[in-house]
């Protein structure tokens, strides 16, 4: 392994941009006493509690949605292949349907989310997403629900490789320690091959933890934990990683919230080696802010983040900021 630079200027600046964040959730925990991204994309979306939604009645329930989504992104110096947006400009329209049947203790999901992304750099191919994914819950207790769920994803981007196609299966427990605490824990398979001149594909396991603790209505605290490895015959495309997260979100008016997060991110990959010895070994962290207006149907976000990335790839070590608006609206 090739030695870490010495921390840079521009980490001192992002720990600067961390300490608001830090004090924010601090005082308001005082107070109170109380997504597979596999890139640095947008997190703007809210939790979406389908399930709840579609058992509001009695008998079998049918509840159809249909959600068009634009976005618009601003990004500098991040890393290159590690975002859809390097050093430049893009818009996105995302349009989602989706159906939940439910009858007593099982809900059915389908969601399907196409979306096409128009790059500002002449240099980008412009290009076409989507993602298909199917589940089922079943409702074990009050407290417990267990969820098991297929997604079929074209054209995305992976950490590995810029144009990924990939099957995902696997399945998730839930379970609410009471009103407030509640747990979840996730394992699934991932399968995928590469728009590569090799043909290469990949696999391996992906396991999620969280922790919430809700102190009201669109007021939550989280803690999250993911491990992943995908395998490949072509060894560049071999990568291990861990993230760690911990946000915080409150409302501030009527419809209107704030969160703060900070995240953490090591990615090993075992196949790339580095002048000087050793292979490729990047470390990230972001602080990030998100604000969410979401008067009835609509809902209009904010984000904005820091990247600090420490590489032993000098290609890779770099940082910069991403800017993030979206206006959505809920059919």
């Amino acid at each position: 392994m090739t030695s870490r630079n010495p921390v840079p200027p521009r980490l001192l600046q992002a720990i600067a941009l961390a300490v608001p964040l830090v004090c924010f959730a601090t005082a308001a925990l005082a107070e109170t006493a109380v997504p597979d991204q596999d890139s640095q994309g947008s997190t703007i979306d809210d939790e979406i509690d389908d399930v709840a939604a579609a058992k509001a009645g009695s008998g079998w329930s049918l509840d159809p949605g249909l959600r068009l989504t634009a976005r618009g992104v601003t990004a500098r110096s991040t890393a290159p292949a590690e975002d859809e947006v390097v050093d430049g400009n893009a818009l996105a329209v995302v349009i989602t349907p989706s159906v939940v049947l439910a009858k007593d203790e099982v809900t059915v999901t389908l969601r399907n989310a196409t979306t096409r992304l128009e790059f500002e750099d002449v240099g980008r191919t412009d290009r076409w997403q989507n993602a298909a994914r199917a589940a089922i819950s079943f409702d074990l207790s009050d407290a417990t629900r267990l969820t098991a769920f297929g997604e079929r994803s074209d054209n995305i981007l992976a950490a590995e490789f810029t144009s990924t196609d990939e099957w995902e299966f696997g399945g998730e427990i839930m379970h609410s320690l009471d009103a407030a605490n509640r747990l979840a824990l996730g394992a699934s398979w991932r399968t995928r091959s590469y728009d590569d001149a090799a043909g290469s594909s990949g696999d391996g396991i992906r396991v999620d933890g969280e922790y919430r603790y809700r102190f009201g209505p669109n007021h939550y605290a989280f803690l999250r934990g993911r491990y992943d490895a995908i395998n490949s015959s072509e060894a560049r495309r071999n990568l291990t990683r861990w993230l760690a997260e911990a946000s915080y979100q409150r409302p501030i008016a009527s419809d209107l919230r704030l969160r703060g997060e900070l995240s953490y991110q090591r990615l090993d990959f075992g196949g790339r080696p580095v002048a000087g010895g050793g292979v490729r070994e990047d470390e990230l962290f972001w602080p990030e802010l998100t604000l969410v207006w979401s008067p009835g149907p609509w809902r209009i976000a904010g984000e904005a983040r820091y990247v600090v990335r420490n590489s032993t790839d000098p290609a890779f070590d770099r940082s910069g900021y991403r800017f993030e608006v979206e206006v959505s609206h809920a059919f």
